[in-house]
């Protein structure tokens, strides 16, 4: 039997409840003549009669027994096209973020306010994790998008970058390197206090001296770290993008002899397309990013 036809089950159920087919052409924009040959057509593939003979909109017994039936199969098929279309305009669904901790703490929520104004019925989950974690966490799958930093092609990724990031130290602004108004050699960094970071698997590099990458002290959580360094426990290296806002009032200066630098940026699964909830993300996500590397000082690749 060939599948029921919506508009069919539309002008059958108006018919009944108008008790006119003029009435059910009218609801659904057709000619009487359409909907009598569509009547005639829908008791064809039941293989019974619908409406009793001579009383059009009348139905028969079996007519009586379809019609919830068909009131059933029109409301889930009302339900499933609204949400279709929700989904499509993304007034439903879900986004996932994996955010390098760099960016999280001061970036991330205007990212979510500024979406959820927009989408509020829209679910979200974010993460923030170290930029090899949300790397995992995309081409698992656990995430629609991640924000993070590559120091080389990831053949595995497709990464669209965003600004390049350079690296310079973390410091009270009465520190003897505050002031300079030129890069800092990463020798002269020799008899510091270093306090590592998340972001210190970027500094193993032939040309940095090795004690750069391996200091006494670690700190993985980015409000602790500000807060180490502003006591004055020692000095810390970030990227630009990654440096405190300016209420924290500590310096950064860069580094040079090598310079070393990151390319941040979206990193998303190859060969699978986005939901458009998560699309509008990821173009929320590409303008943010321009702002926030403008206001940074990185350099803008994209």
């Amino acid at each position: 039997m060939d599948p029921f036809k919506i508009q069919h089950l539309r002008q059958f159920v108006a018919a009944v409840d108008s008790g006119s087919f003029l009435a059910a052409a009218q609801a659904t924009f057709r000619s009487q003549a359409a909907v009598s040959a569509a009547m005639d057509d829908l008791q064809r593939q039941v293989g019974a009669a619908l409406f009793e003979p001579g009383k059009r909109a009348r139905p028969t017994p079996l007519g009586w027994s379809l019609l919830p039936l068909f009131r059933e199969l029109l409301a889930i098929h009302d339900r499933v096209r609204l949400e279709a279309n929700e989904l499509a305009q993304a007034r439903h669904g879900s986004v996932s973020l994996a955010v390098m901790p760099s960016l999280a703490d001061e970036w991330l929520p205007d990212i979510l306010d500024r979406y959820t104004r927009r989408f509020p019925q829209v679910r979200l989950r974010a993460i923030d994790m170290p930029s090899q974690a949300v790397r995992q966490l995309v081409l698992s799958g656990e995430v629609d998008i991640g924000i993070a930093g590559l120091l080389a092609d990831e053949p595995r990724l497709d990464f669209l970058p965003i600004a390049r990031d350079e690296f310079g130290i973390i410091c009270p602004p009465s520190h003897r390197l505050a002031g300079r108004r030129k890069p800092v050699d990463w020798n002269e960094l020799q008899g510091e206090r270093l306090i590592a970071n998340a972001t210190f698997e970027a500094l193993r590099h032939p040309d940095i001296p090795p004690w750069v990458a391996t200091p006494g002290m670690t700190v993985t959580n980015r409000t602790s770290l500000i807060a180490s360094v502003r006591s004055g426990l020692g000095i810390t290296i970030l990227p630009t993008l990654a440096r405190p806002a300016r209420r924290h009032k500590l310096a950064f200066v860069r580094l040079h002899r090598p310079v070393i630098a990151r390319t941040v940026g979206l990193v998303t699964r190859p060969g699978q397309s986005l939901s458009p909830a998560a699309r509008h993300m990821h173009d929320l996500l590409v303008d943010l990013m321009r702002e926030l590397a403008a206001d940074k000082g990185g350099e803008l690749l994209s």
